[in-house]
């Protein structure tokens, strides 16, 4: 355990050392949503913010707040266990940090995505802070996944305050009913944030359906690339698939870049915003 964190630093203080010389790699590509990316991870490590973000923000947190306080007992029957968790518990270890709800909420502001889809709700928090990015755009919509029902109760009770429920869609059942369903119907994503099952079979699954439901340009986002060895190994393979344009490795998680309209195909970055 002691020499795994210390492979992780290691890791992380030569992406930081090296951060600089990497944004001047990158700066050297003109492609719009490679750019957009960068901006996204810029403006969170610089706390670049506007006040009308920090509202958004804080209203986010405000509920984060809620949840930790929460001691209302969430089953998982639904997966065949007998397990149960305090919402309170499930918020502080399964939650997104602030940081990275940060990120997507920008990375979704400024690539301005029509269709969002989240796989993986689960109490909803990441999923505030994208409705908070695409208040001010009509068109935009989010959907998301989530097996737990009473999640998908209490993370539907509180979008409800943020946003007209014309702008988001909880998927609730498990994966194996809910993907292939959405996979039949007519839609394409442009942003797509993985979170829902940190295996590598899975990861690859959703991935390759996937192509065929996006726009191009599309962002894909997958979380915990670093979570395991099985993690470690899917991102090797998205990082090399033949579709893919860029990656950046953000060591926590993972941008994948498809753009038909790009002549470039898996151009690597490394950069380093937060643990």
């Amino acid at each position: 355990m002691i020499e795994k964190k210390i492979r992780k630093h290691l890791s992380i203080t030569r992406t930081r050392l090296n951060q600089k010389k990497e944004l001047e790699k990158i700066s050297k590509y003109k492609n719009s949503t490679l750019q957009k990316v960068v901006e996204a991870v810029s403006t969170v490590l610089n706390s670049n913010y506007k006040e009308e973000d920090r509202q958004a923000f804080q209203n986010c947190e405000n509920y984060r707040t809620e949840l930790l306080q929460d001691e209302t007992l969430i089953s998982y029957q639904i997966f065949g266990s007998d397990k149960t968790a305090m919402v309170k518990d499930i918020c502080k270890n399964a939650a997104s940090s602030k940081k990275w709800c940060e990120f997507l909420y920008f990375l979704s502001k400024k690539t301005a995505p029509s269709l969002i889809l989240e796989i993986g709700t689960n109490l909803g928090i990441s999923g505030c802070y994208v409705l908070k990015s695409i208040q001010n755009s009509p068109q935009a919509q989010f959907v998301t996944m989530e097996g737990l029902s009473q999640l998908c109760e209490i993370s539907g009770d509180q979008f409800a305050t943020m946003a007209p429920v014309s702008k988001y869609d909880i998927r609730e059942g498990l994966f194996d009913a809910t993907f292939p369903q959405l996979l039949k119907e007519d839609v394409h994503f442009d942003l797509l944030f993985i979170d829902g099952n940190h295996q590598k079979e899975p990861t690859i699954k959703y991935f390759k359906a996937l192509k065929d439901k996006i726009k191009s340009p599309a962002i894909f986002v997958f979380d915990d690339i670093n979570w395991s060895h099985e993690m470690k190994e899917a991102w090797d393979l998205l990082k090399r698939d033949s579709s893919v344009n860029f990656t950046i490795d953000l060591y926590k998680q993972g941008i994948v870049i498809l753009d038909k309209q790009e002549t470039e195909k898996n151009v690597q970055f490394n950069l380093h915003l937060g643990y």
